[in-house]
């Protein structure tokens, strides 16, 4: 247990961390120069980071918490405009992006705009900030500016509890290389699944809801193809333990069987030629389950935790055996 409570454990909202940063980048106000100069460093870092240091001295500062609805607006010197969009959990939705950017060059079209996108939980990907130019800033970039500031010697309670919980977030991801197979929980499989990602990176992993709650799911390695001029779509699916090969079929329900059973005589003859074993599973649908790996996909070293090298290979077994999958 911690020795103290951490403020941040019960603050947890997009609202609060709005709050930490409009706080912490205050400290660059020249109102508050020599006050805390420790402070005053950190946070201009900060700002360099997402200025690409591009801003040599601040003047004046001004900041603006949902102007125009976007979560933190920063003026520096009357010249530099910071757009904020601050995410914890939640993404970017429908044209938000886009929207905010446009509003503030409208607002501010005589400054230079820095459009930035901060998140500090954990997200997949990241194609809708890079396509409409925002500089992402990942929970690691933050931590790196705040630890740095923790080492040299800031002891403020809420930067101290800011940083802290960022850093038990952090930990809560990595946990699935310490924990045995049985104690992961959901911020493992993000762990998890961005490590793979890191392999195999035409994947992208998500939360898939279902009627039992839902899972988180990573899904890679797409392929298409054509049965009897039925067009179809193939690719894998980890479900948390359960690897899964998938196929997409559009049309009637007669197509879906077709291809289904169509697919299945191709993949079990060739998987017992890799020398994989898998099992008929899943109902028919637009997206189809036509097997699943008999055994546990991941691999354990000698401590009873996951073997990382060990587990990317077998995972590439997989991909060996899709590739081999032929189709029309």
């Amino acid at each position: 247990m911690n020795k103290t409570p951490n403020l941040f454990q019960w603050a947890t909202s997009e609202l609060s961390q709005d709050a930490f940063l409009c706080w912490f980048i205050d400290w660059t106000h020249p109102a508050y120069k020599g006050v805390n100069t420790l402070l005053t460093d950190s946070a201009t870092s900060f700002i360099n980071l997402m200025t690409n240091g591009e801003i040599k001295s601040i003047d004046s500062l001004t900041i603006k918490r949902q102007f125009k609805s976007i979560d933190i607006v920063i003026v520096i010197n009357d010249k530099h405009v910071l757009l904020i969009e601050d995410k914890v959990h939640s993404k970017e939705h429908g044209n938000q992006l886009s929207r905010y950017r446009k509003l503030l060059e409208n607002e501010y079209s005589d400054k230079m705009i820095y459009p930035i996108y901060l998140k500090t939980g954990d997200q997949s990907r990241y194609k809708s900030a890079n396509d409409n130019g925002y500089k992402i800033i990942r929970r690691k970039d933050l931590l790196d500016v705040l630890e740095k500031g923790i080492q040299s010697g800031i002891d403020d309670s809420i930067y101290v509890d800011f940083t802290n919980f960022l850093k038990r977030r952090r930990s809560s991801v990595q946990s699935y290389l310490t924990l045995p197979f049985a104690d992961w929980h959901w911020d493992s499989w993000k762990g998890f699944y961005q490590n793979i990602q890191k392999e195999f990176n035409d994947g992208t992993w998500d939360y898939v809801p279902q009627r039992n709650g839902g899972f988180l799911g990573y899904w890679w390695h797409w392929n298409s193809g054509k049965i009897d001029d039925v067009y179809f779509e193939y690719y894998l699916q980890l479900e948390h333990t359960k690897l899964c090969i998938k196929i997409y079929v559009e049309g009637t329900k007669e197509n879906k069987y077709h291809v289904r059973n169509q697919f299945r005589q191709k993949l079990y003859p060739l998987a017992k030629e890799h020398k994989i074993d898998i099992r008929q599973n899943g109902r028919i649908g637009k997206w189809m389950t036509v097997a699943a790996l008999s055994n546990e996909y991941r691999i354990k070293d000698n401590n009873d935790v996951i073997d990382m090298s060990a587990t990317i290979n077998n995972l590439k077994r997989i991909n060996n055996l899709m590739n081999d999958l032929q189709f029309d």
